[in-house]
């Protein structure tokens, strides 16, 4: 669903780089205007054992973001990092969750079942295509990504957009607004104290 659904950190060595990288991008959902992201962090990377750990020491005693590690085919670590209140909020809008309950999730809706469903998916090697709902991309676009006869690509805007554009553009700059918002509270706070201060 998402082009750039494979996130992965692979380059630099510097400690606070890795960090101001990691919350940049992490913004949207410590903001609560995305529901979750996913990051793949490569077995062949032996830089990503310093990564993992520093991603525990700072999100561990947070209560703004929450995270679950599993591993991807014996290639990779995926993190998916989710803000509980949007994420619950996302999946239980009525539209998206009767789109999840006709593709084979359970009926009766609960938080953490839903979100160890997908997670059971990835496990073995498939990204389905709804892990853009849990992304917070709009349902539309989730359906066109699917092949919905009746929506066209529209755009390639951070994600495939469908249809009208206006609401996958207003989700696109909450996104990148909330990636701002970080960017420019990292310029002003130290690296570590930056979660501290939201």
């Amino acid at each position: 669903m998402n082009t750039k659904l494979n996130n992965c950190f692979c380059k630099n060595d510097n400690k606070d780089s890795f960090t101001k990288w990691l919350l940049q991008l992490l913004g949207p959902v410590i903001f609560g205007v995305k529901p979750a992201e996913i990051i793949s962090f490569p077995y062949s990377d032996k830089q990503n054992l310093y990564r993992l750990a520093e991603i525990k020491r700072i999100l561990d005693n947070n209560n703004k973001i929450s995270y679950k590690e599993f591993s991807y085919c014996n290639k990779c670590t995926k993190i998916l990092f989710y803000n509980s209140l949007e994420l619950n909020n996302t999946l239980s809008e009525y539209r998206n969750l009767k789109f999840l309950k006709s593709i084979g999730y359970p009926n009766e809706y609960n938080f953490n079942i839903y979100l160890d469903f997908i997670i059971e998916k990835m496990r073995t090697g498939n990204i389905p295509d709804e892990i853009g709902i849990f992304l917070g991309y709009p349902l539309k676009d989730v359906l066109g990504f699917i092949g919905h006869p009746s929506l066209k690509l529209t755009k390639i805007n951070g994600w495939r957009v469908y249809g009208d554009s206006r609401i996958s553009d207003i989700k696109y700059m909450q996104f990148i607004n909330a990636k701002n918002k970080m960017k420019e509270l990292l310029n002003y706070h130290n690296v570590h104290n930056v979660l501290k201060v939201i």
